[in-house]
């Protein structure tokens, strides 16, 4: 049976080769009304979601400044909670109400549920990784933490991170990145929409590509968006659609 899970966004800027960055260096892809598209789109969303390494890369702070909106709570993927202290995103969740819960069944309860959705700092692990001493250190700070059951590769386990997030009143989850959490949010058919900001500009092969190996078969594992739209944000495309899986 399938897990309740909130309807997710894919938001990601990448070059016209299909690259996000260089490896362990940010480049700087979006326009200024590409960002400002892009702050509209957390606070359209009660969370937005990226993964330890564009934390650890590019100390994004996930919240909305570009133009007016609530604050998504800003949940970071993190199997052994290894958010470096100094990152930015720490910074504002000080003075916010720490929750640690652990998930190890379908259904697992935790005290937070039914808290309303903020801007507070959520740090989900995986069981078997997340250490204690981590999510003291993370609790201290203000983060709320969730421990989740693992993955077959001992990363935090997609499907039962998202039914916590829904259990916590996420409805509309919006997904930035990097590579790896995009990659795995369409492996696992989890992804219900994208929207792409495309630069008009070339990486080559040695910079990281925005989506890893689909499949075994590349054409038989092909992701298409329907209906796609399309409209200019400065000098960037932005292409937005419904993600269609294949059969």
């Amino acid at each position: 049976m399938s897990l309740p899970r909130p309807l997710v966004t894919l938001h990601f800027a990448q070059t016209l080769d299909g690259r996000i960055a260089a490896p362990n260096e940010r480049v700087e892809l979006s326009t200024p009304a590409g960002i400002e598209h892009a702050h509209r789109a957390r606070a359209d969303h009660d969370a937005v979601l990226v993964g330890i390494r564009t934390v650890v890369i590019d100390d994004p702070l996930l919240t909305v400044r570009a133009c007016e909106g609530p604050q998504p709570m800003r949940v970071v993927l993190a199997s052994a909670l290894g958010v470096p202290e100094g990152a930015r995103l720490l910074r504002w969740s000080s003075t916010t109400s720490t929750t640690t819960t652990t998930s190890t069944t379908t259904n697992g309860a935790g005290t937070a549920r039914g808290q309303p959705v903020g801007g507070r700092v959520v740090v989900v692990g995986a069981a078997g990784r997340a250490l204690d001493s981590a999510r003291a250190r993370l609790e201290a700070r203000g983060a709320s933490v969730i421990v989740v059951p693992a993955d077959d590769h001992g990363r935090v386990s997609l499907p039962h991170a998202l039914a916590e997030l829904h259990a916590r009143g996420v409805r509309r989850l919006l997904v930035e990145g990097g590579a790896a959490v995009l990659t795995s949010f369409l492996r696992a058919r989890l992804a219900d929409r994208a929207e792409v900001e495309i630069a008009p500009r070339l990486l080559g092969d040695t910079a990281i590509p925005a989506v890893g190996a689909l499949g075994e078969a590349p054409l038989a594992s092909a992701i298409d968006l329907r209906e796609p739209a399309v409209e200019l944000l400065g000098g960037n495309l932005l292409l937005r659609g419904d993600v269609a899986y294949p059969d």
